[in-house]
């Protein structure tokens, strides 16, 4: 019985110790953004784009700020309102 809670015990430390990131790691899914900032809640929709014609609504100017850096694009304000034809709009 004390081996079986040792051995437990073990493998419990090991998980956890396997599992915890190096510091200064280099890995993109380990680095934090540094760029996401609070939006307000204020619903003034913007349709933004990029020079493929891809356009996506965003419920404020903050927020196609954000999905640019999330997602390291380069969306532009288009027009103030939302895109025509869109299928929803991003709010956060």
């Amino acid at each position: 019985m004390k081996f079986a809670l040792v051995l437990t015990l073990i493998m419990v430390l090991l998980t956890i110790t396997l599992a915890l990131p190096a510091k200064g790691s280099t890995k993109p899914s380990l680095k934090k953004k540094t760029c996401v900032k609070a939006c307000t809640d204020d619903y003034t929709p913007v349709c933004g784009g990029d020079d493929a014609g891809k356009k996506i609504s965003f419920g404020n100017e903050c927020v196609l700020a954000n999905y640019n850096c999330e997602n390291n694009a380069n969306l532009k304000l288009v027009s103030k309102g939302e895109c025509p034809g869109s299928q929803g709009v991003r709010l956060s």
